[in-house]
């Protein structure tokens, strides 16, 4: 039994060592100096997470004039208030807050005003709700501090805890933690930058979704044909389509939602010039364009790292062949180049895939492989069809990235 009286009595001095602890922690006594004065204040708060993303309220209590901070805090339990926040209890000069005095107040309205920024930088308050509560000789502290700091919201209240009811006084704080101040700035509410942040719908949809956006690419890349195309067969232009391997595109996607997409895109395969002469001194040349349309759909699978998708297209491909043979001499007795020209337009299909990666709100940069498969025609620039193995790579702009028509969530959601 005495055991047991021993252990209890044990963990009762513990409790009230840890009691006392907490309320050690909850109490601060700060000091400014202002204009060359110094300037205390009490600092408390009802609840002892106040260091980390607390955006609490701040209620700055003023004491009655022949009083101190400790008496104004002393006079009700503060930690009965439900809602966290931060009291401030400053010390008036001489004991006195004085409205007739003019250095007096001006001293008291810096000392103020150095007390909110103070607590929003230590102790990130929440700059939109500041209260103060002190009789009503105080009120006009308040008015001159309002109209040198109108961005400052700044809500007065008489102090009724002079009254023997503590626990009412503390119902009427509570009821002006409801109120909102008003003033010419809305302040944003401190977010832990260590934090990760949680991205506004809005935001999301801006910065990183594709939904109802409209992307323009500019594309530049190489083309492989496949053998199985070349007939080796000579015409009169002088052309080989296959040695043809430069590409660039114009690219144009709208994207329906996050996955579905439609596309047009506008190439050119670009056909190197020849130029040889032969024994006899005759020129032959040739030259050409090969000018792919597409137009298609794209899917772009969810949830992953950029937007990698697949696409399918059909469209025409217009292929152009020119050239002949020049003799230097017969031209200079009048005799003209012997020209001829094949142009050939066919049907075609196109498969492929690709990735995005969105480096801003309007700039993507991708990387893209298709393959274009197109109906055979009559031999032309020693090909029969164009197809074969496209790898380009492009640069994307947004056009519409602000856009907030045909939004996949309610308005609602917008800031």
């Amino acid at each position: 039994m005495q055991l047991f009286l021993e252990w209890k009595s044990y963990w009762i001095i513990c409790l009230l060592s840890l009691t006392l602890f907490s309320q050690g922690r909850a109490q601060r006594v700060f000091v400014n100096r202002i204009e060359g004065l110094n300037r205390s204040y009490l600092f408390y708060s009802n609840t002892t997470n106040y260091d980390l993303n607390s955006n609490k309220p701040v209620v700055i209590v003023l004491h009655e004039n022949g009083q101190s901070a400790r008496e104004a805090f002393a006079k009700a339990p503060w930690k009965s208030v439900r809602e966290p926040a931060i009291f401030i209890f400053p010390n008036a000069l001489k004991g006195q807050w004085d409205c007739s005095n003019d250095s007096s107040s001006a001293n008291d309205i810096q000392f103020i005003q150095s007390i909110i920024t103070d607590t929003y930088a230590n102790f990130h308050s929440d700059r939109n709700r500041v209260y103060v509560l002190g009789s009503g000789k105080n009120e006009c502290l308040v008015d001159r501090f309002r109209s040198g700091n109108p961005k400052t919201p700044l809500t007065f209240s008489p102090w009724t805890a002079g009254r023997t009811d503590s626990l009412a006084a503390l119902g009427h704080v509570a009821d002006v933690l409801k109120t909102r101040g008003q003033a010419d700035t809305t302040y944003a509410l401190w977010i832990d930058p260590s934090l990760p942040r949680k991205l506004d719908p809005i935001d999301s949809l801006k910065g990183y979704r594709l939904h109802n956006r409209l992307v323009i690419d500019v594309r530049y890349g190489g083309v492989a044909m496949m053998g199985s195309v070349r007939t080796w067969k000579t015409d009169g232009t002088y052309t080989d389509f296959f040695k043809a391997h430069s590409f660039i595109d114009i690219h144009l996607t709208k994207w329906m939602n996050d996955s579905i997409a439609w596309f047009l895109d506008i190439g050119r395969l670009k056909v190197p010039m020849t130029q040889e002469m032969t024994e006899s001194g005759v020129i032959r040349s040739g030259g050409g364009m090969i000018m792919p349309l597409t137009l298609g759909f794209k899917y772009a699978l969810p949830r992953m790292i950029g937007n990698p998708y697949f696409l399918l297209g059909s469209g025409f491909i217009q292929a152009m062949a020119f050239g002949g043979r020049m003799n230097p001499g017969a031209m200079s007795s009048g005799t003209r180049p012997n020209f001829d020209a094949e142009m050939r337009m066919v049907f075609h299909t196109t498969i492929g895939t690709g990735i995005d990666l969105r480096l801003a709100k309007r700039f993507m940069v991708g990387a893209h492989l298709r393959y274009i498969h197109s109906a055979q025609f009559k031999s032309a620039a020693k090909v029969d069809a164009i197809r074969g193995f496209n790898l380009n790579f492009g640069l994307g702009y947004i056009l519409n990235a602000n856009s907030l028509k045909k939004l996949p969530f309610p308005l609602t959601s917008v800031k």
